[in-house]
């Protein structure tokens, strides 16, 4: 069984001083000698807390190192992590391997079965449950914004368009000009099978159905929303 203290700091001239993370081993030595426990080696790094956990460095390490019946003891829960998805993950993670995390600033062990671990699990998943929302509401809400000021969001562009250095749309003469004949030839009445075919052999590239068909819908969208 090892015993681990781990202590990070975001601000690189208090890390390099010491008398953050000192503070933070101060409290985590007091809270081992009242749990009976003796701490055999510190991790402590400067980073940022809202980075994952396991893509620290001395984060990543530790979590290689760890085996059944170890400890962990962290000062605060914001030393540990500031990322409450990643923490719930890591929470569940320690206790399917039997490793114990604990936090003074709680008062105990927050992977057991006890009060004090069932009550924190609840509390983080209902957290991170509400975080999770809130993330995806905003990310939906921005994506929308970004759709109505003509802006790319991702992925793979659209056919018929650039992006100029700010991320906006803008008209690509060449492909522009292929969904023109698309139009035209809709507007004759050719089949959707048909332009697809035509596409497809004058310019040497698949153009499936499917996307003849996503192609002119979305051009006829945006002439009426333009309208």
């Amino acid at each position: 069984m090892t015993t681990y203290f781990y202590g990070r700091n975001s601000d690189i001239e208090s890390f390099d001083r010491g008398s953050s993370i000192d503070t933070q081993l101060s409290k985590a030595i007091s809270y081992a000698n009242i749990k009976d426990l003796k701490i055999d080696e510190h991790v402590t790094e400067q980073i940022s807390g809202t980075v994952p956990f396991e893509k620290r460095e001395k984060g990543f390490e530790l979590l290689q190192k760890l085996k059944k019946g170890d400890h962990i003891i962290c000062s605060h829960l914001d030393r540990f992590s500031r990322n409450t998805l990643n923490l719930l993950t890591l929470v569940e993670k320690f206790k399917r391997q039997k490793v114990s995390l604990h936090f003074v600033d709680i008062g105990g062990e927050v992977t057991g079965s006890d009060a004090i671990g069932g009550v924190f699990l609840k509390l983080l998943s209902v957290f991170a449950e509400f975080y999770a929302k809130q993330i995806s509401e905003k990310s939906k809400a921005t994506k929308q914004r970004m759709i109505k000021e003509n802006r790319y969001t991702g992925g793979k562009k659209k056919f018929g368009w650039d992006i100029d250095d700010n991320g906006f749309y803008i008209p690509c003469e060449k492909e522009q000009s292929l969904i023109r004949l698309m139009r035209v030839m809709r507007k004759q009445g050719k089949t959707f099978r048909e332009i697809s075919d035509v596409m497809t052999n004058s310019t040497r590239k698949k153009f499936p159905v499917s996307w003849v068909f996503k192609i002119l819908n979305r051009e006829d969208e945006q002439l009426l929303k333009v309208a």
